[in-house]
Order: structure tokens, then sequence, then C-alpha cells
């Protein structure tokens, strides 16, 4: 059998690894909606058709999988429609609230501080090793209970789930994270178990003694998958977002000095940074039906990847497209998605960007990213990225 075929490695060919923005407003002037020979999918990349299809989830839905006949699969709410996707999302949404994100908070920054103080110690570090990947897993893995000497394998079951999910949808008959899933079901179903008999001051401790509307619990089924949801949701995201910071202050070196001028801009920056580098550069859809999109008919059960990374670039939605504008308002961008499947995350995400850019920003004079900076656009980053600090010796001597 040969090799399936990933729809995100679009992202990794040569012509798209360095700049890829050229390529994609070649392809929203030429080819707004197109399909490459022999290939499984189509690509949209203009954002009126991208916001057209987030904000109508029963002609694109969102059961994008391939199954076997016969096949029942659980409901993964990153892939189901309404109603499915309905309940479990409001399931979630009660339990991620803005009151508990925010009491994540002293917990992140005491965190980031610990990090920032040992990446600065160093004259070159890796960024993700160093920041942006365990501050993520350290605070989601916090909220559902996992202990301090798991948080590597919880890393290792997030990054497997960003790296198979396409060939996990698009071919049944190999099924990418069957290993990955029995691993992360049988560790969540122990925790689970001892919760029920012992509560902890946790996220999951609360899912598991919270009643439905009507007045039962969530099934063990329903609770794995919540886990699964939030490993990603606030995990993956994050983690990208914080990444592509760095890709900023070394693409626009002159972002960090505006920040330390005015480190109220914070927020917009990291608005115009999900914008310009969205962590997650595209999503899947499937034609519910035959439907017309910029003038191109998809039949009914093809597949479409929104191009999120050429929809945050279009010139037609964006003025000054191209440029980074540090306090871009009003910022539509669509770097957390639209409509229902609207990133559970944003949230946190925001959260933590936000206290390692406060962190950060005020003991620095710039940041330089060495060597190979990676594909730009890779769903949830790269795995490694060098970076070297020049430290602001005015905050030194003033602390």
């Amino acid at each position: 059998m040969s090799e399936p075929q990933k729809p995100f490695t679009f992202f990794d060919s040569p012509e798209m690894a360095g700049d890829p923005f050229p390529v994609l407003a070649l392809l929203r002037k030429s080819s707004p909606v197109f399909k490459p020979p022999g290939g499984p999918i189509w690509f949209v990349t203009r954002y009126e058709d991208a916001v057209r299809i987030f904000h109508d989830p029963a002609t694109f839905s969102s059961e994008v999988g391939q199954r076997a006949e016969g096949e029942v699969r659980p409901p993964t709410i990153l892939f189901d429609d309404p109603p499915v996707h309905t309940r479990m999302r409001g399931l979630l949404t009660k339990a991620f609230t803005p009151r508990v994100i925010e009491l994540q908070r002293p917990a992140i920054e005491a965190n980031c501080k610990i990090m920032v103080d040992r990446m600065l110690s160093a004259e070159t570090t890796d960024f993700v090793a160093g920041i942006a990947y365990p501050l993520p897993v350290m605070v989601i893995a916090s909220m559902l209970g996992v202990q301090d000497g798991d948080m590597a394998t919880f890393k290792r079951w997030s990054d497997a789930i960003i790296e198979n999910v396409a060939t996990a949808l698009f071919t049944p008959e190999v099924n990418a994270l069957e290993e990955i899933n029995a691993e992360f079901d049988a560790y969540f179903s122990k925790q689970l178990d001892k919760l029920r008999a012992a509560p902890e001051d946790n996220l999951l401790s609360a899912l598991v003694h919270a009643e439905t509307e009507d007045g039962g619990r969530l099934s063990q089924q329903d609770l794995l998958v919540i886990c699964r949801v939030l490993l990603v949701a606030g995990n993956e995201t994050t983690t990208g977002l914080i990444v592509n910071c760095a890709r900023v202050f070394t693409q626009f070196p002159e972002v960090l000095g505006q920040l330390k001028e005015r480190p109220e801009l914070i927020p917009s920056m990291i608005e115009e940074t999900l914008r310009f580098f969205p962590p997650f550069p595209a999503t899947f859809r499937r034609a519910a039906r035959d439907v017309e999109v910029h003038g191109v008919t998809i039949p009914k059960d093809d597949r479409m990847l929104v191009l999120i990374a050429s929809a945050n670039h279009d010139e037609e939605a964006f003025d000054r497209a191209e440029e980074f504008v540090i306090d871009r308002s009003p910022n539509r961008h669509l770097g957390f998605g639209q409509g229902i499947h609207f990133c559970l995350g944003a949230p946190l995400a925001r959260l933590e960007t936000q206290i390692v850019l406060n962190t950060l920003v005020p003991r620095i004079k710039s940041l330089r990213i060495e060597g190979d900076a990676g594909a730009v656009l890779v769903p949830g980053g790269p795995k490694q990225l060098q970076v070297r600090f020049e430290l602001d010796r005015a905050f030194v001597m003033a602390t």
C-alpha cells in the first residue's frame, strides 16, 4: 500500500516553506478555489469564502473523516456537526469558563518567570523547549491533574494527534492514532476512576462530579473526549502562538521596540500575530451537498482545506495585508477560526502569550532566530527554534 497523501504536506513544499505569502497571493488571484491534479482535496484561499464556510455548518460539514463500512466512531467535537457538537461543546464551555482560566494566572506568571530566567541565562537557547512547549503543557496538564513526571508523555500524545490527524481522517484503513488513543484512554481512565473516589481541586475533577442537564453525570466516553480536546485546544494552539511571536520579533524587529515603549499594545500585537502567522494554517470541511464556492462547483462529499493563512492575508479583507500593523483595528482575523468551531482554547492561549510577552519584553533589546527557522506554516509550530537574545541592560540595572 502506498503512503497516504497528507493534505498538510502542501505547507511543506519548497515553494511554501520559506516565504509562502507570495504563492498564496497568486492563488487568491488566479485560483481562489482549486484542486491539484490527482489531489484528494479542494483548497479555499479567500477570506470571504472562508467566513462563509465557517458560518454554514449545514452545507460545509466538519465530519470530514472517511469511515470504513459500518464503523462507528466516538464524538471528537473538532470533527463533529450539530447536534453532537452542540452537546459536547456545551459541556466544555460550562467547564472551561473565564473564571477557571483566570485562576491559572498566578501559576502561569510564576512558571513563566522561571522559564524566562533560565532562557536568558544562556547565549542562545531553543525557544520551543525553553518556554513555548513546556508552559502550555504545564498549564493544561495541571488543569487535568496530570502528574509532573507524566508531562513528556502528555506532550508526545498531543504532537502525535496533530501530526497524524490528516492520515487518520482520510485513510480509514490506516488507524494512525490507534496506539496513541489506547495509551491516552488507559491513562485517563485511571485518572477518572481515582477522581470519582477522591475528588481533587482541578478542572477534570470538577467535570467528573458535574451534573448534566438531566441530573446525571458525564459518561466515561464523554470525559475522555473532553480530555483529548482540552489536550489539543489548550496546548498546541498556544505553543504555535508563542513561537510565532519570536518570528515576528525576528522579521519585524521594530515591533519589540514598540512594545517596550507602549506595553499596552501587547494584546493587539498578539491579535496581529494570529493574523500574520496563524498557529493552525488551515482546517478541513466536507461538502454536505453540491455547492458552488467562488464560481467553482464542489461535489457532495468532496473535502476542502480552508487556507486560514491565505484568508488572513487577503487584500480584499485587510488593508496593508502584507504589513505587520501592531495596532490594527478592527482585526477580524481567522487565527482561531469562526462560527461554532471557534477555538475553545483561545482565551487561555491569549492569557499565556500575554504573560510571556509581559515577562520577556522588558528584559530584552532584541530577539533573533538563529539558523533554520523551519517552515512558516506548520500546524502547532516547529519542534525547535534556536534564538539569540540581546539583554536590556537598563532593565538589569533597574532591578
